[in-house]
């Protein structure tokens, strides 16, 4: 098996952080497999870190057909693997070494456990949907990656005022948002920004598109889940004549004269999950439902 690597290492945690990475590719190697990671990646590490794991791996610049990626972090650095596998079909796996972890769901601790399953081929693959991003102006980055499997966001740039955002769902006007800005997002990512704004949870599975107002200055903007079919078109209003295009985090200033039109993509991203382990407990084990914080 051929497996690519991702991860993350902050200055803050880097310790701690580069001893995972170590652990990860030990445990791979354990296996009948072909370990390669990005070469970006693998230089951003201490030189005593890549003494150790130099031996185990080959290194790349372009992504390698691979069979499986391993994301190790938390759910940014599964964000940004997604990106990277982009429309390959290679199916990702999460190794939780940070903090809530909805996408990288699998806890470090189970990492020897999980391997054996993924090289029995003991698990699932869910495939979850992404948005795309069209803007008018060809001068913008976006015609590099113009995807997001959790949301894409317009946002207010300055602390000032306000959004007006126009908004047409298949041609047929919606609403005038007036607000600090809109959560555009799957069901993967109605757990991550939508969910902080008061949108509704949806399970992966679910063929829908949630838009989620930030802040609205009409308390009865309530978010909304259409079909993931629904193109949606938004025409955007500011002093500043300008606004923010967040796309998994990552924005972009935008001129107010830019029209943005988001629809689903026309491929998904494979996810790999574990026998067993369902949404549901996910969300049980993640947000605490059911449990009573009062007791120690």
């Amino acid at each position: 098996m051929k497996i690519a690597l991702f991860g993350s290492v902050f200055s803050e945690q880097a310790y701690k952080a580069e001893s995972q990475i170590v652990d990860v590719c030990e445990a791979v190697k354990r296996h009948p497999a072909e370990l390669y990671l990005p070469d970006t990646f693998f230089y951003s590490l201490s030189r005593a870190t890549q003494d150790k794991i130099r031996p185990l791996c080959l290194l790349f610049d372009v992504l390698p057909p691979v069979d499986l990626a391993l994301s190790v972090g938390g759910d940014g650095t599964f964000l940004r693997t997604a990106a990277a596998v982009g429309n390959s079909g290679i199916p990702v796996l999460g190794i939780n070494t940070g903090r809530l972890g909805f996408l990288a769901d699998v806890n470090f601790n189970d990492l020897s456990e999980t391997l054996q399953e993924i090289f029995s081929e003991e698990y699932l693959i869910e495939e979850r949907s992404l948005l795309e991003l069209i803007v008018d102006d060809e001068s913008l980055p976006f015609s590099q990656y113009n995807r997001a499997l959790n949301e894409v966001a317009i946002l207010k740039q300055d602390t000032a005022s306000m959004l007006t955002i126009h908004t047409h769902i298949n041609n047929d006007f919606l609403t005038s948002y007036q607000a600090d800005g809109l959560v555009v997002a799957t069901p993967t990512g109605s757990t991550a920004y939508s969910l902080s704004v008061g949108g509704p949870i949806l399970v992966p599975s679910s063929p829908s598109i949630v838009l989620s107002p930030i802040a609205p200055h009409n308390l009865t903007s309530r978010p909304l889940i259409v079909q993931d079919d629904a193109k949606i078109k938004l025409r955007i209003e500011s002093r500043s004549n300008s606004f923010l295009v967040s796309l998994d985090g990552q924005s972009q200033v935008c001129h107010v004269r830019t029209e943005i039109e988001v629809q689903k993509a026309d491929y998904t991203l494979k996810v790999v999950k574990r026998k067993g382990h369902t949404f549901y407990e996910t969300l049980r084990d993640k947000l605490m439902w059911g449990v009573d914080v009062r007791r120690k």
